[in-house]
């Protein structure tokens, strides 16, 4: 029977022994955390064995010599299982290290996301307030093209520039008013207007 199989068999039989449900390895290694340091306290395995029969009396069904066969084996799997725990910690705590950067990563992203969309919604509610703001001065400014102040025509040019036209005296006389249509500047600059014409005539 080799190493594995020994592992491996729900019962061992060594000599005219039956340890029950185990084998021996089996047997140490599930008290290898008491077998293990005392080993280490006690310095050989002899006296380990020794040790073993006041603190884990169960040993007594292992015979020394079975004990001192697979004790070399015990301590060579335990040295394993610890290099394959170590890795394995180091792997898992690579992997948490990995996943927590990911996260604050996907957690910056996120924010970043919110901040954009809420500059967004800024920029939009701005847009909108300009744009409500630019239709009432358009509904300020907004005049007929045949509406009239005093008697003088307003029209809006090509150039985008309003004038304020009248016929005087067979001729016709046009009055600038600017880009920005203001029924008190326009009459203001028709009185200008006519008192040089008075002052003309």
């Amino acid at each position: 029977m080799n190493f594995i199989q020994i592992l491996a068999c729900p019962i061992f039989i060594y000599g005219n022994m039956i340890v029950k449900d185990m084998t021996p390895i089996q047997f140490l290694m599930k008290h290898r955390k008491l077998i293990l340091p005392t080993h280490e306290e006690q310095g050989s395995i002899p006296k380990t064995y020794k040790k073993l029969l006041t603190v884990l009396p169960e040993i007594k069904n292992i015979k020394q010599n079975t004990f001192k066969q697979y004790m070399p084996r015990l301590i060579e799997i335990a040295d394993q299982i610890d290099i394959e725990t170590k890795a394995l910690s180091q792997e898992k705590a690579k992997l948490e290290k990995d996943l927590k950067q990911k996260d604050d990563k996907l957690k910056t992203l996120i924010q970043e996301n919110i901040n954009f969309e809420e500059a967004v919604r800024e920029k939009d509610q701005t847009i909108n307030e300009l744009k409500d703001k630019n239709k009432e001065l358009e509904l300020i400014h907004k005049i007929d093209p045949v509406q009239k102040i005093d008697g003088w025509n307003i029209v809006k040019g090509k150039d985008g520039y309003y004038r304020a036209n009248r016929k005087i005296k067979g001729k016709v006389v046009s009055v600038h008013i600017g880009r920005q249509f203001n029924i008190q500047k326009a009459k203001n600059k028709i009185q200008v207007k006519l008192r040089k014409l008075m002052i003309n005539q």
